[in-house]
């Protein structure tokens, strides 16, 4: 004996098919014919589910049926949880087919809603009683909970307020340190001495400068960080081509002008009369005018400035390859975000690989660490190559290097 539901549905799967027939032999067309066979199995699967289920339909003289039955049971307490994992879902399928970091975040809201959502199910079937099955869930879930999301809170107010530190410039950066804080302590101050305040208000204050902070870092983020000076070094001063020159560049602002005792050291010094005198670790040949450098090992170098003026030292390794200067060439454009019409600058200010100090001051010194890669008699060696010299003067102490 068939039900009402179940009649209606057998009937409809049976009408479907027909028409998938029917319109698969008149027509042909492939998109209607996959539409229909998908409405008939749909169909036909509700139908038999309902012949099983007999619509539910329990005799009136049947108490126990009546009070066991589906309908009598408490239906299930409102979720959120089926959204979120369809939102967790659809970010994993997003993920795919765009970048790894959105992909991790969808993984990361799958396992999330997923815990979510067993744990409130079996909560719900310890009892028949809602409050008791709430109070289960909350005993189970909560003490995981509450630290995770207090370390998401943090995590995300904190990279929020990273985003407007970054946003603003130096200067006002250390405003808003000085405003934000002060602000903070006056309102933990008034909640200090009201302790008449209700729980609800300080919440929704927490709440509006969370929110507050958060929307602020969304659009300091989308808006972009300000520019970061970087500060240059004798490294980037080499890249350059400014260790050829005498005057003072960003690089020599605030640098050493000291060095402690070290061992095994090569001291070069910058006499009054602009020459240049070297020492080394163990005897010096007498009259000797070259200095000599082991290869492939560093070369600790201590240079002394005793002359009037300030100077730097600097060694030049050898000519640069046509490839190194395209290169360089190409990685100043970048940085001036292909500006262009600085290459003839650029290939005739930076020829030469070399190594420099900053600019010493009259009775100052400074460390510079040396690894000599070739021999002096290396087919690459040219005049300039293999020497120390000093920019602005003449100054030039060649290097042997075995």
């Amino acid at each position: 004996m068939f039900t009402t539901g179940s009649k209606i549905l057998i009937g409809s799967s049976l009408l479907a098919t027909v028409a998938t027939i029917v319109y698969g032999i008149s027509q042909g067309e492939a998109i209607g014919i996959v539409g229909l066979t998908s409405a008939a199995i749909a169909l036909a699967l509700l139908a038999g589910f309902n012949v099983w289920a007999r619509d539910s339909n329990l005799s009136a003289t049947d108490a126990v049926a009546v009070a066991t039955s589906e309908a009598a049971m408490e239906p299930p307490g409102a979720a959120i949880w089926p959204m979120v994992f369809g939102v967790g879902a659809t970010t994993v399928l997003l993920g795919l087919v765009t970048q790894q970091s959105i992909f991790t975040i969808g993984v990361v809201i799958l396992i999330a809603a997923g815990a979510q959502w067993v744990v409130q199910a079996w909560a719900e079937s310890a009892s028949s009683d809602r409050e008791v099955n709430a109070d289960v869930r909350d005993r189970v879930a909560n003490p995981l909970e509450y630290p995770l999301l207090g370390a998401v809170a943090v995590g995300i107010i904190a990279f929020a307020f990273s985003r407007i530190m970054l946003w603003l410039s130096k200067t006002n950066t250390v405003f808003a340190f000085v405003i934000l804080a002060t602000l903070i302590a006056l309102i933990a101050f008034y909640f200090a001495f009201r302790p008449s305040v209700k729980r609800g208000t300080i919440s929704a204050v927490l709440s509006l400068g969370a929110v507050a902070i958060v929307a602020s870092g969304t659009a300091a983020g989308v808006n972009g960080e300000r520019d970061i000076h970087v500060h240059e070094t004798t490294t980037t001063a080499a890249a350059e081509g400014l260790c050829d020159s005498p005057e003072k560049g960003e690089f020599d602002e605030k640098a050493s002008q000291t060095v402690g005792s070290k061992s095994s050291t090569y001291t070069i010094t910058l006499t009054a009369s602009d020459d240049l005198e070297f020492d080394v670790p163990g005897p010096v040949e007498i009259g000797a005018d070259v200095v000599s450098l082991p290869r492939s090992s560093p070369n600790n170098i201590v240079f002394r400035n005793d002359s009037g003026e300030d100077r730097r030292l600097t060694y030049d390794f050898r000519a640069l390859t046509e490839d190194e200067i395209i290169e360089i060439e190409a990685a100043k454009e970048d940085e001036s975000h292909g500006g262009g019409g600085e290459t003839d600058e650029v290939h005739s200010s930076v020829e030469r690989l070399q190594q420099c100090t900053t600019l010493i001051e009259p009775g100052g010194a400074q460390l510079m660490t040396l690894i000599i890669a070739e021999p002096s008699i290396s087919p690459s060696n040219d005049d300039e190559a293999f020497r120390f010299f000093v920019p602005g003067t003449d100054a030039e102490l060649e290097v042997m290097v075995p």
